[in-house]
């Protein structure tokens, strides 16, 4: 029997279908593709799938995401939802080449209002909505899944008193990996700045510890912002958000063994990497709008830049625009499609001919066709993803948020690059780059093995992600996978109170040891004078 086949019976076997509430916050694009694609697996698996929609942000193309007709979608649109409709949606502009938000330190600070402040609204709204709470504790539902981003999922759980399965639709969130036992990634995920083993030095660790300490201590008040809103939404104390999290026996996460970094982990924690890529469709893409053809036929390479959606190519800084344009006079015989989301025809005129601006493009269809020869991007997971199982050369510009680690992540593997953001204001730098991908099938080769990795990995994401679903639903409250080691303060946990104690002991003994010979020392000079 065909792999396939042996997949689809997998697939389709369900001894017993669970009711699945899926909370799918409206916020961006890639975590709600994510979600939505994990609900059509677990519907076509054969539990019956309901996914609580709220909106934070009025996305307009989330519909036709979710595939399977079985599964009901409940969208909840807040009372300010014609506010969303006449706002653009947020993207969150100052990411941009803000040094302040970048900064570790200040990042700590201002991200619980930036982004827990994007959930507070809608979020008090469907926790005090009782009329919502009780119609979705009517359903009886078996189990809810929900992302750990927005924490209100957690709590509706909590409210409808039934198992929740944590989920994260990036690649790692380590305040949450490590309610689930994973260690440290310290010295194994390299910091932005910061020089990966064997060739970490002493600053590169210096500056790891540095940006570790407050990007935990930024997702811990991230988190606690979100508590606080929360518990005010519900009107009484609420058991705090690790509590709940941590009562789950599996934590699913978007990272992929085979692509991200190896660190040390357990078996709590789920990878389902790759999840959301339809290889089969990705070799049939169609083909692509004569428009794109014809672009396609103008130059002998063409390169993709696209910023995604939460961060938009027109909001650009002017110093940053001024040096793409740079860079596309520095290669005129290269053409340039450029997913450049506003109608600006007085900008249209500052570009040369070999750059065409489109407010949408076709992105699957263009990175599978071999005439793009370098995709450059901001990183984020959808396109990091897209890159991988396409096997096309990248340049990574991450903005903010998981895409700097998403940029070393594909880096490592040879086929793609990371450029610093503050760099685009020099064209120079930037055409620099993308020649030397173009001229040297290093990374074309390097991008194609990835690609090769990724399709003989031997455990299959779906199929490993249904399995560890059916075992949470079976057993929602069993947590013997993860390290008991976990429940102790990082003293006890590294054995530091140990490590002082052996250390203060071996200076004792080294300096008893050096009082001893110096007296025997002295003593035996004593008897040789007295000999003399």
């Amino acid at each position: 029997m065909k792999f396939h086949t042996l997949l689809l019976v997998f697939v389709l076997e369900v001894t017993n279908a669970s009711n699945i509430l899926i909370f799918n916050p409206i916020f961006a694009f890639s975590h709600v593709k994510f979600i939505c694609k994990l609900a059509d697996i677990i519907a076509d698996h054969g539990h019956n799938v309901t996914l609580f929609q709220p909106y934070h942000n009025a996305l307009k193309n989330v519909d036709g995401l979710v595939k399977n007709k079985n599964i009901e979608i409940i969208n909840y649109y807040p009372t300010h939802y014609d506010e969303l409709l006449k706002a653009e949606t947020q993207t969150f502009q100052l990411f941009w080449d803000s040094q302040l938000i970048g900064n570790p330190v200040l990042a700590a600070f201002m991200l619980p209002s930036v982004l827990g402040g994007s959930f507070k609204k809608t979020a008090m709204e469907v926790l005090r909505d009782q009329t919502t709470i009780n119609d979705l504790k009517n359903r009886k539902f078996d189990v809810m899944m929900a992302e750990t981003f927005e924490l209100t999922g957690v709590y509706i759980a909590h409210l409808l008193g039934i198992p929740c399965i944590p989920m994260m639709s990036t690649v790692r969130y380590p305040i949450f990996n490590g309610l689930f036992g994973q260690p440290s990634f310290l010295g194994h995920v390299p910091q932005p700045g910061s020089k990966g083993a064997p060739d970490t030095g002493f600053f590169d660790r210096l500056n790891d510890i540095y940006r570790f300490v407050f990007n935990h201590i930024a997702q811990e008040r991230v988190n606690k912002y979100q508590n606080e809103f929360i518990e005010e939404a519900i009107g009484h104390t609420v058991p705090y958000w690790k509590d709940l999290v941590k009562e789950s026996p599996v934590y699913i996460t978007n990272s992929n063994p085979y692509l991200d970094y190896a660190v040390p982990t357990t078996a709590s924690i789920v990878h389902v990497g790759g999840i959301t890529m339809d290889v089969q469709k990705m070799k049939k893409v169609g083909k692509l709008p004569e428009e794109y053809e014809k672009i396609l036929r103008e130059k002998e390479a063409t390169v993709l830049i696209s910023f995604g959606s939460v961060i938009r190519s027109y909001e650009m800084p002017e110093h940053f625009k001024t040096g793409l344009i740079k860079t596309f006079e520095a290669l005129p015989n290269t053409t340039f499609i450029w997913k450049y989301e506003q109608e600006d025809v007085e900008f249209q005129k500052r570009v040369p001919k070999n750059v065409h601006l489109k407010k949408w493009v076709p992105q699957p269809a263009l990175l599978a066709d071999d005439r793009v020869k370098v995709f450059v991007t901001h990183g984020g997971l959808g396109s990091t993803m897209e890159v991988a199982y396409t096997g096309k050369p990248a340049i990574f510009v991450p903005i903010f948020g998981d895409q700097g680690h998403n940029a070393m992540m594909l880096a490592r593997h040879g086929g793609a690059l990371a450029f610093d953001k503050f760099d685009l204001q020099y064209g120079d730098i930037l055409a620099t780059a993308i020649l030397e991908m173009v001229s040297n099938s290093k990374y074309k080769t390097d991008a194609k093995m990835l690609l090769d990795v990724l399709h003989s990995q031997p455990i299959d994401p779906k199929i490993n992600f249904l399995k560890h679903l059916d075992f949470a639903i079976k057993f929602p409250s069993l947590r013997s996978q993860v390290p008991e080691i976990n429940q102790v303060g990082i003293i006890a946990h590294y054995y530091l109170d140990v490590l002082v104690f052996l250390a203060f002991v071996l200076i004792v003994l080294v300096y008893l040891a050096i009082k001893v010979l110096g007296r025997v020392v002295k003593k035996w000079f004593s008897l040789k004078r007295k000999v003399d």
